[in-house]
């Protein structure tokens, strides 16, 4: 689309996106504050007028080249076209109009919250310069810290959670009701130019494009960034990672922090304990997920629904309430800080039978017949009929088994005692003992550490992220 623009049209599109950039650039410094505001602030004070200064020039040139033949079209449609019905009409008119009520709500809640503020330090005020013995009451929370009698503890703890945070919803709601306002002004007045051009509309898509492009790398950053953060920090000194002001790129890169984790810790005994209890958990889960699944959605039986929905509850039901009922079952049975007691709670889940039942019940019943007449058993039409046909869904249920398993910190660490069961999770956090069972702030060696442990979870997603996706959304499809 943006090729069928002219060489100006394209010439002033780019610029204009240029002015955008510049903007936003500008509106980044005056928020961004160095490590050092008193010395930064003539560079910043700098870039800041740059930007804004060339963004807005750059917009004041182009807009008015870019939008002179939609200007004129929409005035020459003003007269027939009613454009406020026209945004009535639009559903997401109504959708600004629920985010400028939900800002009005927030903006209430702000004010009783201010008044409550007020109103509870004044009577704590109050009630602090008369144990003081003085008349002069403290009109600011600065003022009544200089009374040993005003207790601050206990004057946060009189705030209610409105009061408490009324700044906050302030902000908050000031934010939605600029953005809603904001929408509204480019419906009413933007919207109709736009539409009476139509190479101003290929302008607007291109912005759009460029937009969801920009959106989407700038979250990809954000999702990257704690894994590029432990990377990198697995190269520094544990004084420069402790420094309060933290570096994003190593001043030297130790390499010895590696071959330091696996002389302090057996890493490949933890890698062997963590690959015997995640194969087994991916097994049973795999297995047992696939039977119950294969029952709840093709067997017929008395009650199917009743039992079907007590596995639902147990989604419900955190870890935390079952944990201990079963450390004691497994202490009795003397199976503490073995495979079989890290295995052993976990071989079912709820959540793998309702996802595999509700791709099970997509397969039509006349494939199941034609397997019975070919003779085949129920698990013959497993193995041949619904795991082929929902392939894409027992590899998601397999591939999310492993990482869990893989990941699981809170049972191993419950269940194990010594270094013969215990798995990488936990014996990365095991990495700041020494050996003398003291604690020290080696945080550089267990992001080391962290970093061998993602690896094979890393290297597996990559390899199957395909199936990922595909399993993933036929489940939200059903």
């Amino acid at each position: 689309m943006f090729r069928k623009l002219p060489a100006m049209k394209k010439l002033f599109t780019v610029l204009a996106l240029l002015g955008f950039a510049c903007l936003l650039a500008g509106g980044f410094f005056c928020v961004f504050r160095g490590a050092d505001p008193a010395a930064d602030r003539p560079v910043i004070l700098t870039l800041r007028t740059v930007f804004l200064v060339t963004g807005g020039v750059i917009l004041l040139i182009c807009i008015p080249f870019l939008w002179k033949d939609g200007i004129r079209n929409a005035r020459a449609r003003a007269r027939t076209d009613s454009h406020w019905h026209r945004m009535r009409q639009s559903g997401f008119f109504d959708l600004l109009i629920l985010f400028a009520c939900i800002a009005a709500l927030l903006l209430i809640l702000a004010l009783a919250g201010y008044l409550g503020y007020n109103s509870t330090f004044s009577r704590m005020a109050k009630d602090a310069a008369l144990a003081a013995g003085t008349d002069t009451v403290p009109g600011t929370l600065e003022e009544a810290r200089q009374l040993s009698t005003f207790n601050e503890y206990n004057f946060k703890q009189a705030l209610n959670i409105f009061s408490g945070s009324y700044n906050a919803f302030f902000v908050i709601g000031v934010i939605i009701a600029a953005c809603a306002g904001l929408c509204l002004l480019y419906m009413r007045f933007v919207t109709p130019v736009v539409r009476a051009d139509e190479k101003l509309q290929i302008v607007h898509r291109t912005y759009r494009v460029v937009a969801q492009y920009a959106v989407a790398i700038l979250l990809v950053l954000i999702s990257l960034f704690p894994i590029y953060w432990m990377i990198i920090s697995s190269f520094k000194t544990s004084a420069e990672l402790t420094d309060a002001v933290p570096t994003l790129w190593p001043k030297q890169f130790i390499w010895s922090n590696y071959p330091s984790v696996l002389k302090k810790a057996p890493f490949g005994r933890y890698l062997l304990n963590t690959l015997v209890t995640t194969l087994a958990i991916m097994a049973g889960e795999l297995t047992i997920g696939v039977m119950a699944a294969y029952g709840f959605s093709k067997g017929e039986f008395k009650g199917k629904n009743i039992l079907f929905l007590l596995v639902l509850g147990a989604l419900m039901v955190p870890i935390q309430v079952t944990f201990v009922p079963i450390y004691v079952t497994l202490a009795r049975l003397s199976l503490i800080d073995t495979w079989t007691g890290v295995i052993l709670p976990n071989l079912v889940s709820a959540y793998f039978i309702f996802m595999l039942r509700q791709n099970f019940m997509a397969v039509d019943n006349s494939y199941i017949e034609a397997g019975k007449i070919d003779g085949m058993g129920r698990f013959g039409t497993i193995i041949h009929v619904l795991i082929p046909m929902c392939k894409p869904t027992v590899i998601t249920v397999s591939i999310i088994s492993f990482i869990n398993g893989w990941n699981s910190y809170f049972w191993p660490k419950m269940i194990t005692q010594t270094e013969k069961s215990r798995t990488i999770a936990v014996g990365v956090q095991r990495l700041k003992e020494t050996f003398a069972g003291q604690f020290v702030s080696n945080y550089n060696e267990i992001m080391a550490g962290a970093v061998m442990a993602i690896i094979p979870i890393v290297l597996l997603f990559l390899i199957l992220q395909k199936y990922i996706m595909t399993g993933m959304s036929k489940a939200a499809m059903k």
